[in-house]
């Protein structure tokens, strides 16, 4: 995970510095910059040397090294110049594909920048259509060839990016206060259907095309079983040291017992007051499951802390996501101390499998019930991804979901309603994926307990409600 800034208008060699000074979190291994048609790659760029440059486009990068020696950027093949934020879990593949000069040591926004080189003759934006048709993928990047720069995220929207503009200029980043910080107010986050074209907005028509079929239950189960089991494997390929968000619900369940069997060197990690429901369920599912349990164990205190901050991260007054965010920032505090820098979360499993309580209330009008989930699934971005990226980001991780992984997508999408919830009584749902998670190692009290939003399994939405939003400066915040 990574942090990318760009911005094309007046003085824009004198705002990229403070755009990437303001992602210095998001990257703490180094930071690149693109400018007047030099890329500069050092830990040391400073205001007076952007004082000297004049330019009307600029570039920024700041890296969070995970695996091997990954390069700074921006980086640049022929006249090419890319800042990205990107894992590429097909690179292999597509390296022997296309006959790549990748190398072990290479990074994937490499590979991404040698294979937009590939299909380029001329056309930068036909260019990126055929590379994000092919590639793997959960990523936000900027290409520019001299002439055009296009800026785009993944079709669900894991990466996260932002933009703003005026009259005579447009910026974009991954987080908000990059853009706040050169002085626009109306800042976006951008629609994954949707790219940035020499800015301006223009729907994106991803190839999404579902093949999937099924003849009965058992075949989907075992279907699931392999979607789940390889996109866990091609998320923790190639980290030495793997932590796991876990509340001891089936979801994140689901994930540990996979790393379990595929020998991954994970720890999970749990929020909760002491006595919350998460915690006890967590502690009991680890030692079934067989793993490393680390707790942070919160009071009142601890929220009263970090409430401010947390609402500042996800620039959003919503008692809901401030809940939901503190107890992502808590968990991912913890991990940050064994120097985790790849956290998997269970995120997107609701939203596909039909997991949360309101969409039983649909369950007599098929039609609606599809249409709910679909958006969910399509709003995800801005009402959880978002959020969980920029808390654990600032404890310098990167958060990884393998249930958005565009194969479960699809299977979710090409399965009965029935195969997910089963009555407007129904008050377990998830049936297939539950199921699944049985037979794939999760603790049977485990696999069919009901779901428990985090904010409430950890006590933290307790605290809010009898204290801190009585308190000054939140009972002002929250008034309205």
């Amino acid at each position: 995970m990574c942090g990318i800034a760009g911005i094309y208008g007046k003085e824009s060699s004198k705002h990229i510095i403070t755009m990437v000074n303001s992602l210095k979190y998001r990257g703490p291994d180094g930071k690149g910059l693109y400018i007047n048609g030099q890329i500069f790659k050092s830990n040391d760029i400073d205001k007076e040397f952007t004082n000297i440059l004049n330019s009307n486009f600029a570039l920024g990068h700041n890296l969070l090294s995970i695996v091997g020696e990954n390069r700074l950027q921006p980086l640049k093949f022929n006249n090419i110049i890319l800042v990205s934020n990107a894992e590429i879990y097909n690179y292999k593949y597509l390296v022997k594909k296309y006959n790549l000069s990748y190398e072990d040591y290479y990074s994937d926004s490499e590979v991404l920048l040698e294979l937009i080189n590939y299909f380029y003759t001329g056309n930068l934006l036909e260019a990126v259509k055929k590379t994000i048709n092919i590639i793997d993928a959960d990523y936000a990047f900027c290409v520019y060839d001299g002439i055009d720069y296009i800026v785009v995220r993944d079709p669900v929207g894991v990466k996260p990016l932002y933009y703003s503009y005026d009259d005579d200029s447009f910026a974009f980043a991954s987080e908000k206060v990059a853009i706040y910080n050169i002085g626009f107010s109306n800042i976006f986050d951008l629609n994954p259907r949707t790219y940035i074209f020499n800015g301006k907005i223009n729907q994106f028509n991803h190839n999404n095309r579902n093949t999937l079929s099924f003849n009965d239950y058992d075949s989907a189960i075992n279907e699931f079983k392999k979607f789940i089991v390889e996109s866990v494997s091609k998320r923790v390929s190639g980290v030495d040291n793997i932590g796991l968000l876990f509340s001891g619900g089936v979801d994140s369940s689901l994930i540990a017992s996979i790393c379990k069997q595929l020998n991954v060197d994970v720890t999970l990690y749990t929020t909760g007051t002491k006595n919350s429901q998460d915690l006890n369920y967590a502690k009991k599912a680890a030692k079934s499951i067989d793993l490393p349990l680390k707790e942070y164990i919160i009071n009142v205190d601890d929220v009263r802390k970090y409430a401010l901050p947390v609402l500042e991260y996800i620039d959003d007054i919503n008692l809901m996501k401030l809940g939901v965010g503190l107890t992502a920032f808590f968990t991912s505090k913890l991990a940050s101390k064994d120097n985790i820098k790849v956290l998997l979360s269970g995120q997107g499993a609701d939203e596909l499998f039909a997991g949360y309580n309101r969409y039983k209330n649909k369950y007599d009008t098929p039609d609606k019930l599809e249409e709910e989930l679909l958006h969910d699934l399509e709003n995800i971005y801005h009402v959880n991804l978002e959020r969980d990226d920029t808390v654990t980001m600032h404890n310098h991780m990167e958060l990884r979901v393998p249930f958005l992984d565009k194969n479960i997508i699809n299977f979710s999408k090409s399965i009965p309603l029935n195969y997910k919830i089963n009555s407007s009584t129904d008050n377990i749902r998830k049936h297939i994926l539950r199921d699944a998670s049985l037979q794939l190692g999760v603790p049977e009290f485990i696999a069919y307990r009901p779901k428990k939003a985090a904010q409430y399994g950890s006590g933290i939405h307790k605290i809010l409600i009898k204290k801190i939003i009585k308190e000054s400066p939140y009972n002002e915040l929250f008034s309205n």
